[in-house]
Formats: structure tokens, C-alpha cells, sequence
């Protein structure tokens, strides 16, 4: 699936650097608001109880302590060279797996290994048959992204059986079965929650916050990314309310209709939390079609930080004011060493590599080095 059609519309990114900067009322519009509110901090409950019913994040089940190593150093050789290796992804038309695949593809040049990549295409009937076309191919090694943390077991078992290397990235599975790279998903959405429940509270003082999410309920690690938005908005203001989840399926043509419907159920939502960027930018289109596409509407927010949303972060005219990046070079970079680790016995079932999940900056400076180490042209 591609994204071309809703990301058309949206300001091209160097032109809105532009006007960002040269826009005479920047100092009172929302972009400025968001960036004089925006904070890198996780922030404290101002009422406990308001948040005391929000789950605690379930996905990292094995904690958040990552195994000592310079994992993000890209080294001046590998021991991936000469291999076979194969790269699988969720699906490929999603922002950040096209940066994920650029990053591998550059690497594997550097380093001197041969790469194969397979799109999951977000189906689990392709990610299964992936499994059985990587071991039927029989590469020296595989980095491996699941689609469901369950079926991942069963799948990373049978790659293993077949004598291939293998580590998972992105997300964990439910039982510790190989070596793996994830972020902390509750944390990163947490501050992101804290800073547009401050954004929203200093443009709109004490008007009622209605919050809808464009969720996908299937994976662990999305439930962490609500729930840590959630527990950081309620901090900042705790009457605001919960309208409704709605499952996006986290692409944009399944996020759009949904996102829709959920307006149309509580027009009273004004506040909306995209558990991806494929999530935001289709309830920006369902706004858009709604004619709510207007920072008057309160204030959408989302992670992932691809460039598409990065376009609407620091643009005046869009409801997006606040973006925490999952960062594919760091995930790139983080399996790849890992991968290399493994070939070499030096990682094992118990290793793990937990990479960051920073708040972006939501100004012209901030998007733009995010963008230039993260999503390279």
C-alpha cells in the first residue's frame, strides 16, 4: 500500500521550513505554542488517581535493560560480510520500513553482505509464508519482524530449526526465543502525551479535552503506546475524557474510514492519539474531509516521526502538535550489530538491545535533525 495519494496534499518539507520561518505571526500561532511547550521529560501526575487506572506497559516483558554494548556505533566492519542475509518488514508502505530497508540496503554495500528483503505487507498470511520462503531460501541470517508477538514464537522456533541465525526487531514476542531489538513503547508515547495535554491546556485553557485513538489493538507494544499517551495526558490535565478507540489496522486506507466513523460518533472529540504516523495522517485526511482540519480543533498527536507527519508538525495550518520518533537507523543499526553478535555466538536467546524513543522538537531545527540522521533522502 502506498502512501502517495494522502501525502500529496501535504506542505513539502523544505518549503515549509520556509514558511515556518518567515510567517510574520509565528510567534503567536500553534507551531510557536508547541514549541514553547514542548518538553523532552516525562512529566509528574498533578491528580494520582486520575491516572491510577491506566495499565502499566505490557510489551517489554523482559524489562527495559538493554545488554551492554555499543550497539548504535556503526563499526568499520562486520562480521556479516560475505553472508546471506535477509531482512523482513511489517509491510513496506509504511514510512518508517522504507527507512528501515534504505538503512539495511546502505549497510549491506559497507559491509560487504548480500541482502534479501521480504515485505510483510501487514498480512499475517504473507508474513507466514515469508517464514517459509527465507527457510526454503536458507540465507546465513535473518533480522525478523514480527507481526503478531504470539505467532512470532512458533515462527522464529521453525528459522531456528532450519539452522538460520536469527533476531527479532521491533516486535517482542511473548516468549524469549532469540535475540531481539525494541524501544520502550510506553515511555516515548508517554512524553508525547504530556506534551500535547500542555499544548492543548495553554491554547485552550480550561475547554472540556475529549481524546479519541486510532488504535491497533493486535500487538502488545501498541496497547503500551496508548496507555503511556493516555497516563501522560491525564498527568497534565486529568478530567480530560475517553471517548473511544477505534481499530486503524495501522495503515492509512484502514485508518481514514475508522478515524471517520469515530468522529462522526463523538463530534465532541478534540483530541486524537495516532498509535502510528499511518494512523495520524489518515484521521488528518478523515479531518480534512470532516472540514475540521484547523488548529482550532484541539490536537492531534502520534509517534513514529516519518517525514510525511514531520511536514505536519511544523506546519501552521494542521491540528499535529506533538511527535515522539521511532527511529528506524537506530533500529537498523541496532539488529544489524546484533545480527553480527549472533553469528559470531557472542549474543544468545537472553540478549536484548532496547533503543530510545525521543520526544521531537517541534521546530524547523528540531525536524530537521530528526529527518537527516533518521530519513535520509
Amino acid at each position: 500500500m502506498s502512501n502517495t495519494k494522502w501525502t500529496a496534499a501535504l506542505v513539502p518539507f523544505a518549503a515549509l521550513l520556509g514558511l515556518v520561518v518567515a510567517n510574520p505571526v509565528y510567534a503567536q500561532d500553534g507551531v510557536a505554542i508547541a514549541a514553547k511547550t514542548f518538553s523532552s521529560e516525562v512529566c509528574t501526575p498533578a491528580d494520582p488517581a486520575a491516572v491510577a487506572n491506566i495499565p502499566a506497559g505490557v510489551s517489554g516483558f523482559t524489562g527495559y535493560e538493554s545488554a551492554p554494548g555499543d550497539w548504535l556505533r556503526e563499526a568499520d566492519a562486520s562480521a556479516l560480510k560475505g553472508k546471506r542475509v535477509a531482512l523482513t518488514a511489517m509491510g513496506l508502505g509504511q514510512p518508517f520500513f522504507l527507512a528501515i530497508k534504505g538503512h539495511w540496503e546502505r549497510m549491506a554495500t559497507k559491509y560487504g553482505f548480500e541482502l534479501k528483503v521480504y515485505d510483510g505487507r501487514f498480512d499475517a498470511g504473507t508474513v507466514q509464508k515469508i517464514v517459509d520462503d527465507v527457510i526454503s531460501d536458507a540465507p546465513d541470517a535473518v533480522a525478523f519482524a514480527p507481526l503478531d508477538s504470539a505467532a512470532a514464537v512458533g515462527q522464529v522456533k521453525r528459522i531456528q530449526e532450519a539452522g538460520i541465525k536469527v533476531v527479532t526487531y521491533n516486535v517482542q514476542p511473548t516468549e524469549v526465543v532469540a535475540p531481539r531489538v525494541f524501544a520502550n513503547d510506553y515511555d516515548g508515547p508517554l512524553i508525547v502525551g504530556c506534551n500535547a495535554a500542555t499544548y492543548f491546556k495553554e491554547r485552550f485553557g480550561d475547554k472540556a479535552a475529549v481524546i479519541g485513538v486510532v488504535d491497533y489493538p493486535i500487538l502488545p507494544q501498541v496497547q503500551d503506546r496508548k496507555n503511556g499517551f493516555l497516563k501522560g495526558f491525564l498527568s497534565i490535565i486529568p478530567t480530560a475524557t475517553i471517548a473511544q478507540a477505534v481499530d486503524g489496522g495501522a495503515t492509512i486506507d484502514k485508518a481514514n474510514p475508522a478515524a471517520g466513523d469515530m468522529l462522526q460518533a463523538h463530534p465532541d472529540i478534540n483530541v486524537i492519539f495516532g498509535i502510528n504516523n499511518d494512523s495520524s495522517l489518515g484521521a488528518l485526511a478523515a479531518l480534512r474531509a470532516a472540514g475540521s482540519y484547523s488548529p482550532d480543533f484541539g490536537v492531534v498527536a502520534s509517534v513514529d516521526g516519518s517525514a510525511p507527519i514531520m511536514a505536519e508538525l511544523g506546519n501552521p495550518d494542521s491540528p499535529l502538535k506533538a511527535e515522539s520518533g521511532y527511529p528506524p537507523y537506530d533500529f537498523s543499526i541496532a539488529t544489524l550489530n546484533l545480527l553480527a553478535a549472533t553469528v559470531e555466538g557472542k549474543a544468545d536467546a537472553n540478549t536484548q538491545v532496547v533503543v530510545g524513543y525521543p520526544a521531537i522538537a517541534p521546530t524547523p531545527e528540531g525536524i530537521k535533525a530528526w529527518l537527516d540522521t533518521q530519513y535520509p533522502k
